[in-house]
């Protein structure tokens, strides 16, 4: 089964199973009680964005790829805190595959070649880190305070 799924989806163009172009900036609320349910949101943000509800307050986003815009949604949506896997270059991150892209170029090796320290040891040089933004006017409550949760929906 998982076979002939896995055929069957790596036959078909990207963009039957991921958003691009217009498609990643329509709308689609699915999910709706996932996300009230979560006090932190992680994933990729075209999916996130997608299917977020009009509000997300002190909810905690962990994502890759953001833009000023996208920022800026997510402050007017509610949420507190923004978490980027890559740091923050004028106003927007990138994804982590421009940056692996990136520090292999700066360390002048082939991709087969790159272990993982040697990655750890230029972003310790350039002092890169992910980017954690307090967004929102409860940004230090939900940074704090976490509710028990009785059970997943």
């Amino acid at each position: 089964m998982t076979r002939r799924l896995i055929g069957t989806h790596a036959a078909a163009p990207i963009s039957v199973i991921y958003p691009t172009g217009k498609k990643q900036e329509n709308a689609k609320s699915r999910g709706r009680r996932y996300f009230e349910w979560a006090d932190v949101v992680a994933g990729d943000f075209h999916y996130i964005r997608r299917h977020m509800p009009q509000r997300m307050d002190g909810k905690v986003v962990i994502t890759t790829t953001t833009t000023a815009e996208d920022v800026a949604l997510l402050r007017e949506r509610g949420v507190s805190i923004l978490v980027t896997t890559t740091p923050e270059f004028e106003g927007r991150s990138f994804g982590t595959n421009v940056m692996e892209a990136a520090l292999i170029a700066l360390a002048g090796k082939r991709p087969e070649e790159m272990a993982p320290d040697d990655f750890l040891e230029i972003l310790r040089q350039l002092q890169w880190r992910p980017r954690i933004a307090r967004l929102g006017a409860a940004a230090e409550d939900a940074a704090v305070a976490s509710r028990p949760k009785e059970q997943k929906p």
